[in-house]
């Protein structure tokens, strides 16, 4: 048996779930709602029948759950899970949404998958091509498009 206060906090919670999707661009279709959140999960994966649940306002993610969801849409846990008005218009601090293309984190955990010998190197190697970007001296070609 539910109370009427917990069946509006999980409608609440469904309720700022689909804003926050919304305004980061992602689908509330509970399949590739869930293969995108997956992919940032790191051991709390999901089902679609999960992610139906939570948009439908029939449960509320584990503090886990909604820590990955708040961080990768970009809004406070707090806001996300209670509706924390102190919190509604600031973004929680992260990448960039165009950072978190499914592309860009398999390359991310493929790179978290080398050894730290390996991922050392390939900072150093970044952070090379980083700074000759910002100092401009990447040659253009005649398109000027970076090579």
């Amino acid at each position: 048996m539910t109370t009427k206060i917990a069946d509006e906090e999980r409608v609440n919670f469904s309720d700022r779930l689909k804003t926050a999707l919304r305004a980061a661009g992602v689908p509330a279709a509970p399949t590739p709602f869930m293969r995108a959140y997956n992919l940032r999960a790191n051991g709390a994966a999901v089902t679609p029948h999960a992610v139906r649940k939570w948009l439908s306002g029939e449960a509320i993610p584990t503090h886990e759950k909604i820590v990955i969801l708040a961080t990768w849409l970009g809004v406070h846990a707090a806001w996300l899970r209670f509706g924390d008005a102190e919190n509604a218009d600031t973004a929680a601090v992260g990448l960039p949404s165009s950072m978190l293309s499914g592309e860009n984190l398999a390359m991310m955990n493929d790179i978290v998958s080398l050894p730290a010998s390996t991922q050392q190197i390939l900072r150093e190697i970044i952070d090379a091509f980083v700074r000759n970007h910002r100092a401009g001296s990447l040659r253009s070609d005649k398109k000027g498009k970076h090579q």
